[in-house]
């Protein structure tokens, strides 16, 4: 399979696994653009290099968009454990995928919860990249 994921149309929400190359190319595509803007989420980054993963949260003004854009522009979104893996790793190994997504109405702190339900069922606290 290729490097990079060629299709510029959104999958949907359920049907999402790219590689950071590849969301650093398709999060400036408009169909990518809106689809993440317009949903709040609780996401899985997977290591494909050792099988670590974290789970993470988007919500807020920028929803997944805003949060997806910081780990194209930063490489590790400002996570600690992230923040020790070189840049070039992380866009080397890293996918991002969709566990859950939330309409923009939907209160933050529910999605917080389900951040922390998924980060117990994955046990990212214990085998993964989550400190908290």
């Amino acid at each position: 399979l290729p490097d990079v994921y060629s299709n510029d149309h959104f999958p949907g929400y359920m049907n999402v696994n790219v590689s950071w190359k590849s969301l650093s190319i398709l999060i400036n595509k408009p169909s990518w653009r809106s689809a993440l803007g317009n949903q709040k989420g609780v996401y899985l980054l997977i290591d494909s290099n050792t099988g670590k993963q974290y789970v993470g949260s988007a919500y807020g003004q920028d929803m997944l968009l805003g949060r997806w854009e910081q780990y194209i522009k930063t490489y590790n979104g400002g996570n600690k454990l992230l923040k020790k893996l070189k840049d070039e790793y992380i866009q080397d190994n890293f996918y991002f995928t969709i566990l859950e997504t939330f309409n923009q109405n939907i209160d933050d702190q529910i999605i917080i919860n389900r951040e922390n339900y998924w980060k117990d069922v994955l046990r990212t606290r214990s085998f993964g990249y989550n400190d908290n």
